[in-house]
């Protein structure tokens, strides 16, 4: 995986705000004690990454893992799937190909218009307030999308996520984590929270019980890629 496909950027403190500067996944950046939260700055920086996202791979252990995740719809007997932060639309081509109904939505209103050029069913929308009624899906994916979200925030997509998944269902959440707890923001403004595999796992009992963990790309500094399947009880 290049620098770049893992978000790679050097970071700065926001307007004003106190900050330290440190390492974490292999780059430089700065923790902010601002509330630095800006989804304006996250859409107006992947408004005009969809192209070039478009291109790239998805990476090896994301395929694996894709493809064990339709894998397990099938054997189960999931047939809808939303995936929370659609992008540029390279999970969805490969869920919806795959047979499953699959629903997007996403921040983006270029993402959106991207991925419904391509036949898919994206709607624009933030996952803290998901426009679908109580129990609309069988399965979720989401990948690297709701480490943007602060403290509260993460919390509300996860119980909007438990709301909208039906009884016996699951969601596969994956995100950069760390060692330690931190946030940080990066020099195109995109908020980033890092959370240790303790705090992320207590976040996401939220949704029903945590059933597998894994990590991959670690990093000296102690950096890494959290992901996790989480059956909705």
């Amino acid at each position: 995986m290049t620098l770049k496909a893992r978000e790679d950027a050097e970071a700065r403190p926001a307007n004003g705000a106190d900050a330290h500067v440190g390492s974490r996944c292999g780059r430089t950046y700065c923790v902010t004690m601002a509330d630095g939260a800006d989804p304006g700055k996250l859409v107006e920086f992947y408004s005009h990454e969809v192209a070039d996202r478009a291109e790239r791979p998805l990476g090896g252990e994301r395929e694996t893992r894709l493809a064990d995740f339709v894998a397990h719809c099938s054997n189960v007997g999931y047939r809808t799937v939303l995936e929370v932060g659609s992008g540029a639309g390279r999970d969805g081509r490969i869920l919806a190909a795959a047979g499953l109904q699959y629903t997007g939505i996403d921040l983006t209103p270029a993402s959106v218009a991207h991925c419904r050029a391509l036949g898919l069913d994206v709607v624009h929308g933030s996952a803290q307030e998901l426009p679908f009624p109580d129990a609309s899906f069988d399965a979720c994916w989401t990948m690297s999308t709701l480490m943007h979200l602060p403290e509260v925030e993460f919390d509300d997509a996860l119980d909007e996520l438990r709301r909208v998944i039906r009884p016996g269902g699951v969601a596969e959440i994956g995100v950069w984590g760390h060692a330690s707890d931190g946030d940080w923001i990066d020099e195109h403004g995109r908020y980033f929270r890092h959370r240790s595999k303790e705090t992320l796992l207590a976040n996401l009992r939220r949704i029903g019980e945590v059933v597998d963990f894994a990590t991959w790309s670690h990093f000296d500094d102690g950096g890494h890629y959290q992901w996790a399947r989480i059956l909705r009880h």
